[in-house]
């Protein structure tokens, strides 16, 4: 498994992945900066659209230097097939932990030259807390990368992220689609809406309660998901 993970990122020196990792945060950070969002907006940003675009874009870049050879130097090997999808996917973890992390280190810069109105606690909160929520869509994306394209991908999970902010304290049952738990616990932990407006003080949207059980049902999630979707994968050598 290490020497899948390795070779994935052997494959990314000098690509446009490395690139994607760096630039999508800092693009978020300087945007708020200059447009006045702050702290909140940023956060915001990332979480509504920069974040699940990142996890779609970098999917389907991981899948499409492979699908473009019809997996022919995956498929040499004799390990089970079911392997390298979980080493990617493990990869693409790895790779957004690092671009949240470089999201987190920029929103402390950013309460140094703006006004600060998220703490340093809440920040990594917030920042570990989407990661995990997160996860799930790794899978979802891969295989929407492999079976149609980038494309797909790209559309699929940035609106399934906004129909969840829409959807946000309404009567819908797409509220509690999964797309919406990250979003949904930024309120008690950030203190901040998912369009971007601070909560009211005493409102019971800051009750921090609820965290854990989301955050273990997104991760059952994504174990189930990195099941199902390593399962098909593996069935695609035989086509």
């Amino acid at each position: 498994m290490l020497a899948i993970i390795k070779s994935e990122f052997q494959k990314s020196r000098g690509s446009t992945v490395n690139q994607f990792v760096i630039m999508t945060p800092v693009a978020v950070l300087v945007l708020s900066y200059f447009l006045g969002g702050g702290q909140n907006g940023a956060y915001n940003w990332w979480y509504v659209m920069f974040l699940p675009g990142l996890v779609a874009i970098l999917s389907s870049m991981v899948i499409n230097r492979d699908k473009t050879l019809g997996y022919k130097g995956l498929f040499l090997f004799p390990n089970d097939k079911a392997l390298f999808w979980l080493g990617k996917i493990l990869y693409l973890s790895i790779l957004m932990l690092v671009s949240s992390l470089i999201f987190m280190f920029g929103i402390v810069i950013m309460g140094y030259l703006d006004a600060p109105v998220i703490s340093f606690q809440a920040n990594m909160a917030g920042g570990i807390i989407l990661v995990l929520t997160s996860l799930f869509q790794l899978p979802v994306c891969m295989f929407l990368a492999d079976r149609f394209n980038l494309f797909a991908a790209t559309l699929f999970n940035v609106l399934m992220v906004m129909i969840s902010v829409v959807a946000f304290q309404t009567s819908s049952l797409l509220q509690f689609s999964p797309y919406g738990v990250g979003i949904a616990l930024m309120c008690p932990v950030l203190h901040i809406l998912p369009n971007g407006i601070p909560i009211p003080e005493g409102s019971p949207l800051l009750s921090n309660n609820g965290l854990i059980m989301p955050m273990l049902g997104c991760l059952v999630l994504f174990l189930t998901l990195i099941g199902l979707t390593a399962l098909l994968f593996r069935g695609r050598e035989g086509k």
